[in-house]
């Protein structure tokens, strides 16, 4: 059973405006009375020989979700129903994005159209009043809200107080993590993109990601200088690669080695990644972050 829900308009963040709508079942403004997070629905590209029975199916996607919202505005007075309400006329706009936050997961969406209320006087009063929100998910997949991070190549800190540096001696404040294989677990039903953070310390020479379970890679013939970062983005609907140095950001496309290089997805499960470059790569360091995605969220 859903009991609440937030909604986020980031069109609101520069015009100082509330950019949250929690609704719920002990909100005492804006009442959740049931949400329906509609189906995704699966089309199949097939083909068949003569006087075969059945079809191949050689691919499938998934289509878009319709989610509606039912709740209630609820106030004191006439005057404080006509606030509510022209808040939420603001607030849901078809020409504006929105997020829509359940638990630990979100998914975006656009109005299919501007808020509906109630026709009959017992569902449109001054202190009650019913509320339909319909919306349209162009991706039909709810990501977790939160990003998480894996690194494989970096610094392990050894650092801790009290410290005390002999005479004419050293301490070990820093050791370079040995393995160049990392475990990364997408506990999503479904594989997801990633961003790739490359950065040197030192010169780095044609540095690379490989996806030892799919021999997929992510390469780049470019020589990182110090202090130089390379960030790819591999989602299907907003790939990226850009350089970043000196505080200055430039397309980094024309340094990935195309003939060789994927942009890697997560899959499902456990996946395996090595890292390395031409040269230098005692100098590289790599983190990843991705948001794992998931078909169905109700509980």
């Amino acid at each position: 059973m859903v009991d609440s829900i937030v909604l986020i308009n980031k069109s609101f963040n520069n015009q100082n405006m509330v950019t949250e709508l929690p609704i719920s079942q002990n909100n005492r403004k804006y009442v959740l009375d049931y949400i329906d997070w509609g189906s995704i629905q699966s089309t199949r590209k097939t083909y068949k020989f003569i006087n075969q029975i059945g079809v191949y199916v050689t691919g499938t996607t998934l289509e878009s979700r319709d989610i509606a919202i039912t709740g209630w505005v609820v106030a004191d007075t006439y005057t404080q129903m006509k606030e509510r309400k022209r808040f939420l006329n603001n607030f849901v706009n078809p020409l504006q994005q929105l997020t829509l936050v359940y638990n630990d997961y979100s998914i975006d969406c656009i109005p299919d159209t501007t808020i509906k209320y109630g026709s009959d006087y017992k569902d449109n009063n001054e202190v009650l009043c019913k509320f339909v929100i319909d919306l349209f998910c162009p991706d039909p997949l709810f990501y977790t809200s939160q990003s998480k991070q894996a690194s494989i190549a970096d610094w392990l800190p050894k650092f801790h107080f009290p410290l005390v540096i002999p005479q004419n001696d050293g301490i070990i404040m820093g050791l370079r993590s040995p393995s160049v294989i990392i475990t990364v677990n997408n506990p999503g039903t479904i594989e997801t993109g990633m961003t790739v953070i490359f950065h040197a310390r030192g010169t780095v020479v044609n540095p690379y990601l490989i996806n030892i379970n799919t021999q997929k890679q992510i390469k780049f013939d470019h020589t990182m200088e110090p202090g130089e970062t390379l960030e790819v983005t591999t989602h299907v609907n907003r790939k990226s690669a850009k350089k970043i140095s000196g505080g200055v950001t430039t397309n980094a496309f024309n340094y990935l080695d195309f003939e060789n290089n994927e942009f890697i997805q997560l899959a499902p499960g456990s996946n395996y990644l090595r890292y390395g470059a031409s040269n230098g790569m005692s100098n590289l360091e790599i983190k990843i972050e991705y948001r794992p995605q998931y078909q169905e969220v109700q509980e």
